[in-house]
């Protein structure tokens, strides 16, 4: 019994490392950073819908950034979902935007979740055709 209380404390403690090193991986994370032909204003409407095509509910949407957690989802993996998305927008002018685009995974549920930077990408640019500037 003594060697399983000995082990079981091991395996915490490698759990808690493992935990504590993939947080400070995700914190290094910078997410995708792509330059868009649009106008601050527009990508910013394009950031807001993409957000909510993909289930995000947005919880910031301030001029030059947008973000909010996608729904939890329970199925095959218990607690996929939960990232966080956030799309910081650049007005580097001539009607052109360095957009970056960062998903956040959490502790619980990493397992189930995974990373929307190319797939919120590819949604704004979707917004953005199907509303032409005007």
């Amino acid at each position: 019994m003594f060697m399983n209380r000995r082990s079981l404390f091991g395996a915490l403690v490698m759990v808690a490392a493992l935990g504590a090193s993939q947080a400070a991986l995700a914190e290094k994370y910078e997410g995708v950073t792509v330059t868009i032909a649009a106008t601050a204003d527009r990508v910013q409407k394009a950031a807001a819908d993409a957000l909510t095509v993909l289930g995000v509910e947005i919880k910031k949407n301030e001029p030059g950034y947008v973000e909010g957690p996608r729904s939890r989802k329970f199925g095959a993996f218990v607690g996929s979902g939960g990232e966080v998305l956030s799309v910081k927008i650049t007005d580097k002018g001539s009607g052109n935007c360095e957009v970056t685009v960062r998903t956040t995974k959490t502790f619980m549920g990493r397992a189930g979740q995974k990373v929307w930077d190319q797939p919120m990408i590819d949604e704004i640019n979707k917004s953005l055709a199907a509303t032409p500037a005007q």
